[in-house]
């Protein structure tokens, strides 16, 4: 009988190691995926304020400084969620997206419509950068 009982010991112990020991990787990935969760909400505002961007530049008439404005923001949102597919949040660059919308604002001729859809959209990056900096 003590044949028996000390390989089922040993398998008791050998399987509390092993879960002990697969305990902390199985918690990585949640953290990993709560991270990527977080960023899909962002790279969600991202498109849609790019969608807001391409519908004020469909109603643009002005020259080429007003399309320039519009296409350093595209570039810049790009650019800022190209990293978020990477797992890096680069707050320079959402930093560089808000003052690229806040341009627009300032110097393009807008219908309201579409500058309250971006001052919107720059309210969004703004809480977006704060959550993360939390």
């Amino acid at each position: 009988m003590k044949a028996f009982y000390a390989p089922v010991a040993l398998l008791t112990l050998s399987f509390g190691q092993a879960s002990t020991t697969a305990m902390p990787l199985s918690a990585a990935p949640a953290g990993y995926f709560q991270e990527y969760r977080d960023f899909d909400h962002i790279r969600d505002l991202i498109d849609r304020t790019q969608s807001d961007l391409r519908a004020a530049a469909d109603l643009e008439h002005g020259g080429d400084k007003e399309r320039e404005r519009y296409r350093n923001a595209q570039r810049s949102l790009s650019t800022f969620d190209r990293d978020l597919t990477k797992g890096h949040f680069d707050k320079g660059e959402l930093d560089k997206c808000i003052d690229d919308l806040k341009n627009i604002l300032d110097h393009n001729t807008l219908q309201a419509s579409s500058r309250d859809a971006l001052h919107q959209d720059i309210e969004g990056l703004r809480m977006a950068r704060e959550r993360h900096d939390h």
